[in-house]
């Protein structure tokens, strides 16, 4: 695990949210790439619908300096490594290259997170979301297997 916080003196709830993130990954028993990337969609649809109000306080005591910085970004840090040891583990062949990069995992949970925050703001519900799984998933995939380029 690349990024480790301390957990002591963590803020309860945003300790819980990482732990029910943690157990999911590492629950997650898919074989595939595919499979984990629908699975973790359809769990994140649920979760969020299911923890919403958790997780709206944990934002907002994050805003009013109630949760440090370095304390809540390392949490969600410390996720993201879980997701990328998991997809770096179903990934054998290689077959998507930006899941190799340092950033594979963040850029598929940045566009969990953006839907996410859509259902939060009205966009969707979660019947939609789970009605656009399939097609998100497919977005999703493609993106993992952008070649990594060199930097000019």
């Amino acid at each position: 695990m690349e990024h480790r916080i301390s957990h002591k003196d963590m803020d309860e709830l945003l300790k819980k949210l990482e732990d029910d993130y943690v157990e999911a990954v590492t629950g997650n028993e898919s074989t595939t790439v595919e499979e984990f990337v629908h699975e973790f969609l359809m769990d994140s649809w649920e979760y969020n619908d299911r923890n919403i109000e958790n997780i709206k306080a944990v934002m907002s005591r994050y805003s009013k300096g109630d949760i440090y910085k370095h304390t809540f970004s390392g949490a969600f840090n410390e996720m993201v490594d879980y997701v990328q040891d998991k997809l770096t583990s179903l990934d054998q062949e290689k077959e998507y290259p930006l899941i190799h990069q340092p950033y594979g995992a963040s850029v598929m949970i940045s566009f969990v997170d953006g839907l996410v925050i859509q259902y939060y703001t009205g966009c969707y519900d979660v019947e939609q979301l789970r009605n656009m799984t399939p097609q998100i998933k497919q977005i999703i995939l493609n993106a993992l297997k952008t070649e990594p380029t060199t930097p000019q």
